[in-house]
């Protein structure tokens, strides 16, 4: 099966426990002896999740895949973090990575849980909403810059003004998405920013208009 944009879905590949890597996606929910559920479909696993299914004695469960399109290979097997207070949003962005090869260990609601998982799992990108209670995004981007050099930086806000997008690219971001964010915008700037372009300097900043 394939959609228009020519990706293959398969609909789930038996693995083991120990073959699982967090961040992919569980294709059947996992059941105890007594018919609870242990995990739900369709969840991203984490190493949390992973260690509870070991302890509950499973040693095989079934993972959602794709083929995705050649053009994705930059991307295949890289890990991402999304930070943002909104469930939906993160679900959905952390979607449309997974379709294009990307696991997602962690989610996290605030920055500062977002740090606390960067910082044990050094993904290799952090997606990040500006404005968050408590520490906000520009604040976590600008920490985990200097302790993760290898990690590639984008923020996200509703905001259009060109202070915050300045801000949040100053801090070390690669890139500035306003919401609400065009999908198929979002393929070719991850394969800009993780195909070695450089990133948007400050100073000429895009407008809204250029990041619907």
């Amino acid at each position: 099966m394939s959609d228009g944009d020519g990706r293959k879905f398969v609909r789930s590949v038996r693995m083991k426990i120990e073959e699982i890597v967090p961040g992919m996606v569980l294709a059947e929910e996992v059941k105890n002896e007594s018919g609870g559920i242990i995990l739900a479909a369709d969840c991203f696993i984490t190493r949390e999740h992973i260690y509870r299914l070991s302890c509950c004695g499973v040693t095989n469960v079934y993972i959602q895949t794709a083929e995705t399109h050649k053009e994705f290979n930059v991307l295949r097997g890289k890990s991402a973090i999304i930070v943002d207070d909104s469930d939906s949003f993160r679900h959905i962005f952390a979607r449309m990575l997974y379709e294009m090869g990307m696991f997602i260990p962690e989610e996290a609601a605030t920055s500062e849980e977002g740090l606390r998982f960067a910082l044990r799992d050094k993904p290799d990108l952090y997606v990040t909403e500006i404005n968050l209670p408590g520490m906000n995004g520009i604040e976590a981007i600008s920490k985990l810059k200097r302790k993760l050099p290898g990690t590639k930086f984008v923020a996200v806000t509703e905001s259009t003004e060109k202070q915050a997008i300045v801000a949040s690219l100053k801090a070390g971001a690669q890139d500035y998405l306003v919401k609400p964010v065009n999908w198929e915008s979002l393929k070719p700037r991850l394969l800009k920013i993780f195909g070695g372009d450089e990133q948007v300097h400050p100073e000429s900043a895009p407008d809204s208009g250029n990041l619907h």
